[in-house]
């Protein structure tokens, strides 16, 4: 779905997550070639005592090579639902993505949101 005014996504919308409510894994990668500027939320949920997150990019969705970082998280940072947000001005690549490389550990979960200005 189109965003608002020069975003990709609405807030909350569930096409902008690569990953949801995670402790694990590699989050849902986004296209986002359209993006003059992208950047990300990530959000933690309850207690987090341990953990990284790693938001990359890559050419194509289905690249099997390492990615490229461009953000590293540490999730004790977001314990007590709090947030971070950063971004990256031009279009990174033409896929963003997030990664659980350390999982995340006390019980919370991370939520990551990926948007766009777009050109």
């Amino acid at each position: 779905m189109a965003g608002t005014v020069g975003y990709k996504f609405n807030p909350g919308d569930p096409e902008g997550a690569s990953l949801s409510a995670a402790t694990t894994g590699t989050g849902r990668p986004i296209a986002m070639q359209e993006c003059r500027q992208t950047f990300w939320t990530i959000e933690g949920a309850g207690t987090i005592s341990g953990g990284t997150v790693i938001v990359e990019t890559a050419d194509r969705q289905d690249y099997a090579g390492t990615w490229h970082a461009l953000d590293t998280v540490t999730a004790s940072n977001l314990t007590g639902n709090k947030s971070y947000v950063n971004n990256t001005v031009g279009a990174a690549s033409g896929f963003l993505r997030a990664r659980i490389s350390t999982d995340i550990a006390g019980g919370g979960t991370i939520t990551v949101r990926i948007n766009g200005l777009i050109a």
